[in-house]
């Protein structure tokens, strides 16, 4: 585990033995959420980064769902 600082903007920078491991880029879209008293920072998924890891997964079918919830999303 490493320790970081906050700044006063709210500001934490990931290191970088975390953004090399990870493979994270400059820009690239990250997902924050508290969990019961904990932060966890998660990067975005690509979802063919996931081929290969479950069998039954079709990737034109996870895309459709994917695009049709999006769609009631905007509609709510």
């Amino acid at each position: 585990m490493q320790q970081i600082r906050m700044s006063r903007k709210g500001l934490v920078v990931i290191p970088v033995n975390i953004r090399r491991k990870l493979n994270l880029q400059y820009g690239e879209t990250l997902f924050i959420e508290e969990d019961k008293g904990t932060i966890k920072i998660r990067p975005k998924v690509k979802l063919r980064s996931l081929c290969g890891t479950w069998p039954e997964l079709d990737i034109k079918t996870i895309t459709k769902e994917i695009l049709e919830d999006r769609e009631r999303e905007e509609d709510e």
